[in-house]
């Protein structure tokens, strides 16, 4: 089965994806967040963030806030998401969910033998001149089949693939033409149903704004930050710019700002038991001047204290890594 990726996120990204999606010769991959897969009832929340890859979702049942660059996207129904290179997307949901997500690098689907659907479809959007839909639900033609070869494309990933960290990878040939053979499908329906958009992409100035946002608290987190610098950065006022990042990550930025710091003290307290770093080092180095509340939030984040955490790592050899996904 496709590994579910983790509700808690207690380890360290970058808000601009660098992992390697797939392996290098096969740039594709499967998530899952399932939440009959969680021994006990957690939300599940892909924190806001942007990678190169062209990511299809299948929400496949229940509810969620879906957020793509500001655009904010209630879902209650089985849908498809296409999230194209670049865009700043999160999704939330609170119980009762089931959500796939494939990941590819669009430059794979090229042919050495150059034909029309290379020229007309594969090349233009490999260079962003045709794009995706954004979402489709039952009502639009085509939907069932792309949830049919979508599906197709989980059990491929679910009972050929090979598991590293929260990802399910295909090393055997086989595996991988038949993930070639759904996506070319994918689109080929896409293209018959005329859903593909030729239209350029247009811009968010605000999405931009945010990512400069969330790359200055990535890179500032050990320091203090105010929130007057943030919202400067976006040029909104500070109450203003409260409600905004709010309304668009579904966390306050003071949350968000402790969240990243717990990821990153997470991190540090995996180390090797020989190099174990103090838990007040930990703090300090990850912006906490306070020891209190340092371990106030841990716990709220992680579900435990840091010394526990630390224990419970080594007692399962949980390799420190990232398992939350993109």
């Amino acid at each position: 089965m496709a590994q579910k990726r983790s509700e808690s996120n207690n380890h360290p990204r970058a808000l601009q994806e660098t992992r390697l999606q797939g392996s290098v010769t096969f740039p594709c991959t499967m998530y899952c967040a399932d939440a009959q897969m969680n021994a006990e009832p957690s939300p599940f929340y892909a924190k806001p963030h942007w990678h190169d890859a062209i990511e299809i979702l299948y929400f496949r049942r229940g509810s969620f806030s879906l957020t793509v660059n500001t655009e904010p996207v209630t879902i209650t129904q089985e849908t498809i998401c296409f999230v194209e290179s670049g865009s700043l997307h999160a999704i939330y949901s609170e119980k009762e969910y089931e959500e796939y997500a494939f990941l590819f690098d669009p430059f794979f689907l090229s042919a050495s033998h150059p034909d029309e659907a290379g020229q007309l479809l594969i090349d233009p959007l490999q260079r962003g001149r045709l794009h995706f839909p954004q979402l489709l639900t039952a009502s639009d033609t085509g939907f069932e089949e792309i949830c049919d070869e979508f599906m197709h494309l989980q059990q491929i990933f679910s009972r050929q693939g090979a598991a590293r960290a929260d990802q399910i990878i295909l090393q055997t040939p086989a595996s991988q033409l038949r993930v070639r053979a759904c996506l070319l499908n994918i689109l080929a329906t896409l293209a018959e149903n005329d859903l593909l958009r030729v239209s350029e992409q247009s811009t968010d100035p605000r999405a931009d704004a945010l990512k400069k946002v969330m790359l200055y608290i990535q890179e500032h987190y050990a320091e203090k930050i105010y929130l007057h610098d943030l919202a400067q950065i976006m040029n909104m006022n500070e109450q203003y710019f409260c409600r905004f990042f709010k309304k668009t990550t579904q966390k306050t930025p003071v949350s968000y700002i402790n969240e990243l710091r717990i990821r990153h003290a997470a991190l540090l307290l995996c180390e090797e038991a020989d190099h174990a770093i103090p838990v007040s080092e930990v703090a300090a180095a990850c912006g906490f001047d306070n020891m209190g509340h340092f371990i106030t939030q841990f716990r709220r984040v992680t579900g435990a204290s840091p010394l526990e955490y630390r224990r419970q790592q080594r007692q399962t050899e949980a390799a420190p890594g990232e398992p939350g996904r993109r």
